[in-house]
């Protein structure tokens, strides 16, 4: 499940800058293109993820709110970024914002609102076992 729709950037950015953002060959397409929007909010997602696992479940189910928005923040970077394309000052600015927000998230400062955090029991547990040295069992060889 994605946190962010190709609907939620249209509703937050404007079809027109959608539509911009989603051609692939540089000619504005007549419908947004949704596979290179799916495919930036993916990678978005796994952004968010990578902040978030150690303090939530992740993926998050229900989504915040705030969650869509900082997924659709980073998938319009990601949209902003290669070939002839080069992000706006805002857009570079809204992603390192959010990243500092994930960032505060994952030291604890901030916290998701809704979302129940993982419980420190639940986090995987190592044993360590006497190390076996040596051909067939044998120790200390």
């Amino acid at each position: 499940m994605a946190y962010a729709t190709v609907q939620d950037m249209i509703g937050r950015y404007g079809e027109r800058e959608m539509l911009r953002l989603s051609s692939v060959d540089g000619e504005l397409p007549e419908t947004v293109t949704a596979g290179p929007v799916e495919q930036a909010v993916a990678d978005a997602d796994s952004i968010i993820d990578s902040y978030l696992r150690k303090r939530y479940p992740v993926p998050l189910a229900p989504v915040p709110q705030v969650i869509t928005r900082a997924s659709c923040l980073l998938a319009r970077y990601e949209l902003s970024t290669g070939g002839d394309r080069e992000p706006a000052t805002q857009v570079i600015n809204d992603r390192k914002d959010t990243i500092a927000w994930l960032t505060q998230i994952a030291a604890g400062t901030v916290s998701l609102e809704g979302v129940a955090p993982v419980l420190p029991s639940s986090v995987g547990r190592t044993q360590d076992r006497e190390r076996m040295y040596g051909v067939f069992g044998e120790r200390g060889l």
